[in-house]
């Protein structure tokens, strides 16, 4: 797998990441973390799932600098921070997203499949008993599963003023 960095102005083709190895390994070291057990090769898998994972579940403010051609969400046109500053190229908060999902890609999947039942409806919660037996399942709401949430990354995107919801600019 070749991990193939986006550049400041969207213009990468193929491009499916935000960050590069030693980015991922700086961020990290800064924050006392190691990640000496990893080798390179498998930190770019975990930056490109993390990069995969980050374009899917947020909904940014303003639009793919080159709509579909771009294959990554950043960089964009009328993008604006909570400040209302203009961005005009990857904000450092993605950047330090990508690294903090690319380390938990490291260790689990970022977005696993949820378990269904027989009728495929995705199961929220399950509960057993032994005696006298007895089970109990919670279906998720509509049918529907959420991706998980990472508050580490999140929060960094959401405090930014980057992510929208609904439409509407979600702010920290």
């Amino acid at each position: 797998m070749a991990l193939i960095l986006q550049n400041t102005d969207g213009t990468v083709a193929g491009a499916n990441a935000y960050i590069t190895v030693q980015q991922f390994k700086d961020y990290h070291a800064d924050r006392g973390a190691d990640t000496s057990a990893f080798d390179d090769e498998a930190i770019e898998a975990a930056i490109v799932r993390a990069t995969d994972y980050l374009d899917q579940r947020i909904i940014f403010v303003g639009e793919r600098r080159y709509g579909r051609e771009q294959t990554t969400e950043w960089p964009r046109n009328s993008a604006w921070d909570r400040d209302r500053r203009s961005i005009n190229d990857v904000p450092v908060e993605v950047r330090e997203a990508c690294a903090e999902y690319a380390i938990r890609a490291l260790s689990q999947v970022l977005n696993p499949d949820p378990e269904r039942d027989a009728t495929g409806r995705p199961i929220h919660s399950k509960a057993q008993a032994v005696g006298p037996i007895s089970e109990s399942v919670t279906y998720a709401y509509g049918g529907a599963s959420t991706m998980p949430a990472y508050p580490a990354a999140d929060r960094k995107l959401v405090k930014a003023g980057l992510v929208r919801s609904g439409g509407n600019l979600v702010r920290g």
